[in-house]
């Protein structure tokens, strides 16, 4: 097959990909009461081994984005793949706490180095099927969402089957499975063609795109996403705890009610790239980051379980939009650039990560349910800083983006 319809069929096996290495990458969450019985590790040590993966995999984007730039996305999105697949078998076959530990430093590096890659090729193929990169990078948020919401309900589903060991060793097996489909879509890899100078009429938009801000660009499109991050990552643990405390909802409603969250993330990731297409000069992440700031300044509010989840509900949908957007900002930029914007995009973003949950848990030991209101100050200032940043956000949008930088040939 060849032409756009075999480049939409790589697209499709790019996207499973993502959607089946990112099975694994929430299966530990169910298993954190093993840890503590089986491997006997502290409340302390449980939290170092999130906590280190999102670290690393945060300090090795940059790494990962330079040697896309070097090498090649489909080169690095394998070698990263496979080492996520090593930790994640080595976790299978883990017996002390220390090993555990380690395998999750390890996957953190793997997520690292494929992220950046990743990003890139989802936005090539965008560009050469002819869907273009922002609504692929949108698909890209929910064939990722959508794994890591069928791990967890895969060990609920089959909790009497499957153990901690059974379901590291298949989450291995399916990121190889993933690592197999990014090769079957990039069949031939090298290094990025670099495009001759002189009078090709193609160059004007990507010389225009050289001329934005790149290093200030990076770091408020890495902060307007840190702020996203955290604000979903502080919910992680603030929703429950507050939902079964003073709001008195069961342990199921809680879990009904964030799986329904992720569902309409998932759904709203599809269309997110569709709306950054007829909101080019709408202030779009300034909107959203105000609708949050008032979805949380509700939850702050109320005592009716039913608002409060209508209220997470309705961020969730709004959410992937700034996922969308500040990945479809670095989608349009010129060839050279992407890996670096990415890695270094990825590092700022993923800090979100690692800093809402252990603010949000504090905070929350104060202030209680204030600890919402906490949250809706760090929206409205990036609404704020989303609005003031509105002119380079849109920048890239206004011209075509010139033909995209070819990783391979057609499968």
């Amino acid at each position: 097959m060849s032409g756009r319809a075999g480049v939409r069929l790589r697209l499709v096996a790019l996207l499973g990909a993502v959607g089946v290495a990112n099975v694994a990458y929430t299966v530990l969450i169910p298993f954190v009461p093993t840890l503590n019985t089986v491997f006997q590790m502290s409340a302390v040590l449980i939290g170092v081994a999130f906590a280190g993966f999102a670290a690393t995999k945060a300090l090795c984007q940059p790494l990962g984005g330079w040697l896309v730039d070097r090498i090649g996305g489909r080169t690095i999105a394998i070698a990263g793949l496979a080492v996520t697949a090593a930790a994640t078998g080595a976790l299978a076959l883990a017996t002390t706490s220390g090993q555990v530990v380690a395998c999750r430093f390890v996957w953190g590096i793997g997520e690292g180095l494929a992220m950046p890659a990743l990003y890139r090729l989802t936005a090539q193929l965008g560009t050469e099927s002819g869907h273009g990169s922002d609504r692929t990078l949108g698909w890209f948020g929910t064939a990722a969402v959508a794994g890591m919401t069928v791990g967890p309900g895969l060990i609920a589903a089959l909790s009497g089957v499957i153990d901690f060991r059974s379901a590291f060793a298949g989450g291995a097996v399916l990121t190889v499975l993933a690592t197999a489909l990014v090769a079957l879509a990039f069949r031939r890899t090298g290094r990025p063609e670099q495009r001759q100078a002189g009078g090709d009429p193609s160059r004007a938009p990507t010389e225009r795109l050289s001329r934005l801000p790149l290093i200030p660009l990076v770091v408020v499109l890495g902060l307007l996403d840190l702020a996203n991050n955290a604000v979903y990552a502080a919910l992680e643990p603030l929703f429950p705890l507050h939902g079964t405390g003073p709001l008195g909802a069961g342990e199921r409603a809680v879990s009904l009610s964030f799986f329904a969250g992720l569902a309409v993330f998932a759904a709203f990731s599809w269309v997110g790239g569709r709306v950054m297409h007829l909101s080019r000069r709408f202030p779009l992440a300034a909107a959203v980051f105000a609708v949050q700031a008032a979805a949380l300044a509700v939850a702050w509010l109320t005592g009716a379980y039913g608002v409060f989840t209508a209220a997470f509900i309705g961020l969730m949908a709004v959410q992937p939009l700034v996922y969308v957007n500040m990945r479809a900002v670095i989608g349009r930029l010129g060839e050279g650039r992407q890996g670096w914007a990415f890695g270094w995009f990825g590092l700022i973003s993923d800090l979100g990560w690692v800093a809402g949950p252990l603010v949000a848990t504090a905070a929350y030991q104060v202030f209680g349910g204030g600890s919402f209101a906490l949250l809706a100050v760090v929206a409205l200032a990036a609404s704020a800083l989303g609005a003031a940043a509105f002119p380079w956000l849109r920048a890239p949008f206004l011209h075509d983006s010139g033909p995209p930088v070819r990783e391979s040939t057609s499968a």
